[in-house]
């Protein structure tokens, strides 16, 4: 970032004597990086959490088993696919339930980097769409919901074990030999993961226990003890008290309820740009 800067100031001093137009393209390449790691540094200076600088686990689920609930579970996954190109960051699926005629019932995601975490925890929650709805035959408007859960990926730096008496694991096997899947459940808290996508049971029981775990610490966070005294998250969907409203009809808005930051470019919200909200949310929280 100091070696673009002094090429800046050097571009400057020189374009104050004559024209050029290859000096001036470079001048702006240079402009437009430095600005946007500037404003990277200054999110990631908000960050107060030992953890918000590891990768994430995201799962999108909808909240109702209905086409529109499903398509809106979609464009979200597209949503933060695109977030993850603008970040430079890798993006695995782990498990999905694909919906009976587009979309996913849920979708769960892994995206590895510096500091998804930290970045994307701002968004765990309900997201509500309002739009005319694609699927129905008379134009109506149609409002849905979806349920956000982001979990840290955690390394060693983070020293928990789970009591194997507390740890229900289930799995089907192919002739060969091969999982076809394998299913942790953490029984005190009902907790599970469902691994299909690896290409060995062991990897799918590694990446299922991962799972698991990270959702069980993310749980001792919130709740403010430690594992054995965890208790049972709750069960309710609070559709009624969403984070963040997306209005397609009938005018263009997206609103985070929680910060009253909104913007009408909805295209560019739906690219993947959600710096805006972040900043606000973490800045909030200071």
């Amino acid at each position: 970032m100091k070696t673009r800067l002094c090429d800046i100031q050097a571009a400057l001093q020189l374009l104050e004597s004559e024209s050029d137009e290859q000096l001036e393209q470079e001048l702006q390449t240079n402009y437009e990086f430095l600005s946007s790691k500037l404003k990277h540094v200054e999110i990631i200076s908000l960050f107060d959490r030992a953890y918000d600088d590891k990768g994430a686990f995201v799962t999108i689920k909808a909240c109702d088993r209905n086409i529109d609930c499903q398509d809106w579970v979609e464009m979200i996954q597209r949503m933060y696919a695109n977030w993850c190109e603008n970040h430079d960051c890798k993006l695995w699926f782990l498990d999905e339930s694909i919906g009976e005629f587009c979309g996913f019932n849920y979708v769960t995601l892994e995206i590895s980097a510096n500091y998804v975490y930290g970045y994307l925890k701002s968004e765990q929650g309900i997201h509500q769409l309002k739009r005319i709805s694609p699927f129905r035959k008379k134009p109506a408007i149609k409002i849905s919901f979806a349920k956000l859960e982001v979990t840290p990926i955690l390394d060693e730096s983070v020293d928990f074990e789970i009591p194997i008496e507390d740890l229900e694991i289930t799995g089907k096997h192919s002739l060969n030999g091969r999982s076809l899947w394998v299913r942790i459940l953490h029984i005190p808290t009902g907790i599970s993961f469902t691994a299909r996508n690896q290409r060995s049971q062991l990897q799918n029981k590694e990446t299922a226990l991962a799972v698991v775990k990270s959702k069980l610490f993310a749980l001792m966070q919130s709740q403010g003890v430690v594992l054995s005294d965890v208790k049972k998250p709750s069960s309710k969907d609070v559709v009624n008290n969403p984070i963040r409203e997306y209005i397609f009809h009938p005018y263009q808005k997206v609103k985070d309820l929680r910060t009253n930051v909104e913007t009408t470019d909805i295209e560019e919200v739906m690219k993947g740009n959600l710096d805006l909200f972040t900043k606000a949310y973490l800045k909030q929280m200071h």
